[in-house]
C-alpha cells in the first residue's frame, strides 16, 4: 500500500512537471494599442514622420498595409477588436461602449456588449497566460475586470504639465519634461518591470501597452516636439474643401477637439497656423510613443526574450488632420478606418508588407494561432498567420465596418457607404485615392453600386444574431477550394514524361493546380508505389527513384489543400522505363 502511494505521489508529482513545462514553452504575447494612430509612420510611406522603432518592429515581421478599423471610435473599436465581433446596429456602436454589459448614449440609445463570451484576455488567461491591462486597452479600466490579474491606467490623458495649463485645457503641449513626467512614461517604466519579473517565471505572459498619444491634447516633452520644424509641414491636399458630391452624414462637427480644449474655436474653421501646430503636436506625440515602444523592444532584447516574444501593433482607428475639413476621427472616410498593423512572430519572416485587405476583427484569431490556443467557436474575423507564411496571400475580398447609421464595405478598389436615411457615397481608390469625388450616382458605376450594396446587405444579414443565436453556426468567411486542372492526368508534356529505373525522377505539380484566394497549399501522395514520395508538400515536388520491379505504368493518387477546404485529389499515371 506504501508502496502504490509513493508510486501515485510521483506519478501526480511528473505530471505537474510536464504541465509547467508545457506552460513554460509558451511564447508570451506584447499587446501594443496605440490611441488615434494613423497609418502616419515612415514604415508605411509617410517620409515626415520620425518613426524609427515601429520602423523597426515592422522590418522584424509583417506589415499590414490595408488594415481597417469595425468603428471609427475607441470604444466601439476596442470592443469589437477584443471579443472578435463584428459591430452591429445594437452592438458595439459608440465611444461608452463596454464589453462586458450594455451601455446607452447620450441619446438614451441601448449598446449591447458581450459578455456571454470570452475576449482576448480571458481566453489566454483561461490558457494559462498572466494577463496586464496596462495603460488604455479597453475604454474604460474597469471593463471586464476579471479577465486580467493585473490593471492599472496609469494617469489622466489631459496630464498637463506646464504650470500656467494647469487650470485651462489647451489642445497642446511641449514641455521641458522627462519622458516619464507624463503618464505615457511612466506606464512604460512599469511594464519593464513586469517584463524583468516575468523573465525567469514558468508562466507565459499576456503584456499589454496601451499608448493614449497621439490622442488629444497632443501632450509631449519638448524634446519629441524639437524633432520636427513645423516651417517643413504642410497643410493636406484636400484640407479646404469637403469630397464633391458627399452626403451630410458622411460629415462630422469634429466635437472632441472643438468642444474639449479652450484654444479651438466653437465654430467654423481653425487657422492654418493652428492647424500645422495640432499637425506638429500629433507628429511629435508619435514619435513620443514611438520611443516608448523602442524601450519595451530594447528590453525585451536585453532580457533574451526578444526572440520567444509575439508582438502584436495596432491602432484602434485612424484620424483626420484637417483632411476634407475634417479633424479627429468619427466618419467613414479612409482616414479614420485606416489604422497599422504590424505583427511579429517567432518563426515567422521579417520585413514582409502584406497588401491583401485585413481588419481588426482578424486579431483574435491569429493571436491564437500564433500562441497555438484552440480558437473559440464564437469568432467572426479570419486568422491572418497564412498572410504571414505567405504575404502575397489574398486575406479577404471584402472587409466592413460602421459608425452609428452608417456602414461601410471595402474590397481592393472600392469603398461603398450607406446610411439608414438613403444617404450613399462610393469612391473609387484607383482613380481618386484620397476620396474627394463621391462617385455613387455616376451612370458608369451603378453596377458596382448594386454589387457593393449587396455585399453589404449579405454581411448586415450573417452578422446579426441576439442572445439566443448559436454562435458555433457563424461561419468564417467563404473560401473556395482548390483545384487540379485535371482530376486525372500523365507527365507526357512535362520535361521528365517517363523515370528511369536506377535514376533519381524529379517533378512538380503545383503548376497544376488552381486556388482563387491564393492560400498557401500543401500537397501529399495519398497512395502509389513507394519509390516516389512528397519530397517538398509546399511546392509539390515529386522525388524518387525507381527499382526494376517498378517498370511499367505506375499510378499515383495525390492531395492538396488549402488548409482551410478539405483535401482535393487528383490521379496522376507515371512510365517507368
Amino acid at each position: 500500500m506504501k508502496k502504490l502511494f509513493i508510486t501515485s505521489s510521483l506519478s501526480l508529482f511528473s505530471f505537474f512537471i510536464l504541465c509547467a513545462q508545457a506552460e513554460s514553452t509558451k511564447p508570451n504575447i506584447l499587446f501594443i494599442a496605440v490611441d488615434d494612430l494613423r497609418p502616419e509612420l515612415n514604415c508605411y510611406g509617410a517620409e515626415r514622420s520620425i518613426s524609427p522603432n515601429i520602423d523597426r518592429l515592422a522590418a522584424m515581421g509583417t506589415l499590414y498595409e490595408s488594415a481597417y478599423v469595425q468603428v471609427p471610435v475607441c470604444g466601439a473599436s476596442r470592443a469589437s477588436l477584443m471579443s472578435g465581433l463584428y459591430p452591429t446596429e445594437n452592438r458595439f456602436t459608440w465611444f461608452g461602449t463596454r464589453f462586458d454589459k450594455a451601455t446607452s448614449n447620450r441619446y438614451g440609445k441601448s449598446c449591447t456588449g458581450a459578455p456571454n463570451i470570452p475576449d482576448i484576455p480571458s481566453w489566454f488567461k483561461e490558457n494559462g497566460y498572466k494577463t496586464y491591462s496596462m495603460g488604455k486597452i479597453y475604454h474604460y479600466a474597469d471593463d471586464n475586470t476579471k479577465a486580467w490579474d493585473v490593471i492599472d491606467r496609469v494617469g489622466y490623458f489631459k496630464a498637463y504639465q506646464l504650470p500656467e495649463n494647469q487650470s485651462k485645457s489647451p489642445a497642446y503641449e511641449s514641455a521641458p519634461v522627462k519622458y516619464n513626467a507624463y503618464p505615457t512614461g511612466i506606464m512604460t517604466d512599469k511594464i519593464i518591470q513586469q517584463m524583468r519579473a516575468a523573465k525567469d517565471s514558468n508562466q507565459p505572459h499576456f503584456f499589454t501597452a496601451g499608448f493614449s498619444k497621439p490622442h488629444l491634447p497632443f501632450v509631449a516633452p519638448q524634446k519629441y516636439w524639437d524633432l520636427y520644424n513645423e516651417e517643413d509641414l504642410v497643410l493636406p491636399s484636400n484640407y479646404s474643401f469637403f469630397p464633391k458630391n458627399a452626403p451630410s452624414s458622411a460629415n462630422s462637427t469634429w466635437g472632441e477637439l472643438r468642444n474639449m480644449y479652450d484654444d479651438i474655436p466653437s465654430e467654423g474653421p481653425v487657422s492654418d497656423e493652428m492647424a500645422l501646430k495640432l499637425i506638429h503636436g500629433y507628429l511629435a506625440c508619435v514619435s513620443y510613443t514611438d520611443d516608448m515602444i523602442g524601450m519595451l523592444l530594447d528590453e525585451l532584447e536585453s532580457l533574451e526574450m526578444l526572440d520567444d516574444t509575439i508582438i502584436i501593433l495596432w491602432g484602434d482607428h485612424g484620424f483626420q488632420l484637417g483632411d476634407h475639413t475634417l479633424w479627429c476621427k468619427h466618419t467613414l472616410f479612409e482616414t479614420s478606418m485606416h489604422a497599422p498593423l504590424i505583427i511579429s512572430a517567432p518563426g515567422y519572416g521579417s520585413g514582409q508588407r502584406v497588401n491583401s485587405l485585413a481588419e481588426m476583427v482578424d486579431i483574435y484569431p491569429t493571436l491564437c494561432e500564433l500562441a497555438g490556443l484552440e480558437l473559440p467557436p464564437h469568432l467572426q474575423g479570419k486568422s491572418l498567420v497564412p498572410t504571414m507564411k505567405n504575404p502575397n496571400a489574398i486575406n479577404k475580398k471584402a472587409i466592413f465596418g460602421r459608425y452609428h447609421a452608417g456602414e461601410t464595405v471595402r474590397t481592393e478598389r472600392f469603398q461603398y457607404s450607406e446610411w439608414t436615411n438613403n444617404d450613399r457615397m462610393l469612391y473609387d481608390h484607383k482613380r481618386d485615392p484620397n476620396e474627394d469625388i463621391n462617385v455613387v450616382d455616376d451612370p458608369k458605376y451603378s453596377k458596382v453600386v448594386e454589387a457593393m450594396a449587396a455585399v453589404l446587405k449579405k454581411h448586415r444579414e450573417k452578422i446579426s444574431y441576439d442572445e439566443s443565436t448559436n454562435l458555433d453556426a457563424l461561419d468564417q468567411p467563404e473560401n473556395s477550394a482548390p483545384s487540379w486542372n485535371r482530376s486525372a492526368f500523365n507527365q507526357n508534356q512535362t520535361r521528365q514524361p517517363v523515370a528511369t529505373v536506377g535514376v533519381e525522377y524529379q517533378s512538380y505539380v503545383n503548376w497544376r493546380v488552381k486556388d482563387i484566394e491564393g492560400d498557401q497549399l500543401t500537397y501529399a501522395k495519398v497512395s502509389g508505389p513507394e519509390w516516389l514520395t512528397m519530397g517538398n508538400a509546399q511546392y509539390g515536388r515529386l522525388i524518387g527513384t525507381p527499382k526494376k520491379s517498378d517498370r511499367g505504368t505506375n499510378v499515383f493518387v495525390l492531395s492538396v489543400t488549402d488548409g482551410f477546404n478539405p483535401p482535393v485529389i487528383a490521379e496522376m499515371t507515371l512510365e517507368v522505363e
